[in-house]
């Protein structure tokens, strides 16, 4: 069995990893909004087209920066995606640690 003090130091760890995590998503977040504004500046989203129906490029719109922008926020949605599963683990993480530590303490106040 962990010690009371290990346990507690492993739990501060573990909530302080989260909160990096977090301020990491929030970062990317934010990112994203930025990236999805110059879309919206363009009056393009995600799927719109960027040809005409001609097929030939639209000359109402940057379609250089569209691409950019249209890269960088898949881009940053799959990293989003890869810290929430590690945002997921930590918290499983944490709460097992919670858990097994109240069942320790509650275990300790019975003696």
């Amino acid at each position: 069995m962990m010690s009371s003090d290990t346990a507690n130091d492993r739990q501060q760890a573990l909530r302080k990893e989260l909160l990096d995590l977090n301020s990491q998503r929030s970062k990317l977040e934010n990112d994203i909004k930025e990236w999805q504004s110059i879309l919206a500046s363009q009056s393009v989203g995600m799927n719109d087209s960027l040809v005409d129906n001609n097929g030939f490029p639209r000359n109402d719109i940057d379609i250089h920066q569209i691409r950019i922008a249209r890269n960088k926020i898949i881009c940053l949605n799959n990293d989003i995606k890869i810290l929430m599963t590690q945002i997921e683990e930590k918290l499983f993480a944490f709460h097992d640690l919670a858990k097994s530590q109240d069942n320790t303490n509650d275990t300790n106040s019975h003696k």
